[in-house]
């Protein structure tokens, strides 16, 4: 890939800092997001604290997931017909109350079915954050400088999921598990009430609708349906690799030290996120998104050959470079493609997309694991990666821009 010459390295990121209002929107982001990274473990400590056994600790975690997926696309809608503000507002409102009634009905010693149904109505509160900021990042940094912003905000998650996990558990160890997940709650309420101060934000006002797009939505356009498969094919990796990754680790060394290696995974990616912002890319958004997913294809490959913990983190290095790479280049793409009035709805079924193909992943890895081993568990990353690869490249007429 040709990259324009001296426009590359720290300095990019650091020229996009200085753009008026953009720090304060990503750390609003970060701050509302770090709960990604929090609440599913501080949920299963909470569950564990009151006795729930590991399968009644599944269906709950598993109701607040993917009810994520059920709601990411009506708010994004929401958000592309009445603008940032009222949406923002009044989820940090619901997130709040529903987080307290969960842990309160927990506490309280709630059966299963209800706990499930409060997390499902939990899930489903979370602020359209990711989106809403997504949608403000092109109008906000230019067309020059929008794929080193997406590629900022990947890197910002990146470390929401290497920082959630730890205080998290920090807190429940120090403190309790409901001091956690209640700080989950109040830092992703905060940060939307944050984004939502901001003037960017408030002064944002979505664009008249495509004809026919007030029907059809974001789905309606053929590129942004072939995305949505193409990445929740490619998330079922990430989710394989959430549940293989610990299952090598109690086997070859101990459960804790799973930690270390999701970590290094992390890392990876991190370096792959840093160095891929840091470029001024010349080829367009769907050429850039087809070529970084094939190196994620070919991080992930030798992944199951692993045969000790130094091979296996070496390894897990290498398949995160092309982590943040991916997920920032389809955030460019997903702009690109979507239907006037539509961005913010767009950015939301993305998210659907990662949410499902992850808890797919992680289920079909559980299954595997338990019933073929960890090796075979390992493969089905890199098939499920490439067969995502496969359909962006089936369709990639439609996501030619």
């Amino acid at each position: 890939m040709r990259t324009l010459p001296g426009r590359m390295g720290l300095r990019r990121y650091r020229e996009l800092l200085r753009i008026p209002g953009l720090a304060a929107l990503m750390a609003a982001a970060f701050i509302g997001r770090l709960p990604f990274g929090m609440s599913v473990l501080s949920l299963i400590l909470l569950l564990r604290a009151h006795d729930f056994d590991y399968a009644a600790v599944g269906i709950v975690t598993a109701a607040a997931g993917f009810s994520v997926g059920f709601s990411a696309p009506v708010l994004g809608r929401i958000v592309d017909r009445v603008g940032q503000t009222m949406p923002l507002v009044t989820m940090a409102a619901l997130t709040t109350l529903t987080g307290v009634a969960l842990v309160a009905a927990v506490a309280a010693g709630a059966s299963v079915a209800v706990t499930g149904v409060l997390a499902f109505v939990a899930g489903a509160s979370v602020p359209p954050l990711s989106a809403s900021l997504r949608t403000l990042i092109p109008s906000l940094v230019g067309t020059d400088r929008v794929d080193t912003a997406f590629a900022l905000d990947a890197l910002l998650l990146e470390l929401v999921f290497i920082v959630g996990p730890l205080l998290a558990a920090t807190l429940a160890a120090a403190i309790s598990p409901e001091v956690g997940y209640l700080t989950a709650v109040a830092l992703q309420a905060t940060g939307a009430l944050w984004l939502a101060s901001r003037p960017e934000s408030r002064g944002w006002r979505p664009a008249p609708r495509e004809p026919g797009a007030a029907r059809t939505g974001a789905l309606g356009t053929p590129g942004i349906r072939t995305m949505v498969i193409s990445l929740g094919l490619t998330a079922v990796a990430l989710g394989v690799l959430e549940i293989a990754v610990a299952a090598f680790a109690e086997e070859h060394a101990t459960r804790d030290d799973a930690g270390w290696l999701f970590a290094l995974w992390s890392v990876g990616s991190f370096a792959g996120g840093l160095w891929y912002g840091g470029h001024h890319w010349q080829w367009p958004p769907h050429v850039r998104f087809l070529a970084v997913t094939g190196v994620l294809v070919a991080g992930l490959a030798p992944v199951p050959l692993a045969d000790s913990m130094a091979v296996f983190g070496a390894l897990l290095i290498l398949a995160g470079l092309g982590l943040a790479p991916s997920t920032a280049s389809a955030y460019s793409l997903i702009g690109a493609l979507a239907p006037e009035g539509a961005t913010t709805e767009a950015y939301s079924w993305q998210i659907v997309g990662y949410v499902m193909g992850s808890a797919a992943g992680a289920w079909l890895a559980g299954v595997v694991v338990e019933h073929h081993g960890v090796t075979l568990a390992l493969a089905c990353a890199p098939i499920a990666a490439a067969v995502g690869l496969a359909i962006a490249l089936a369709g990639r007429r439609s996501i030619t821009v």
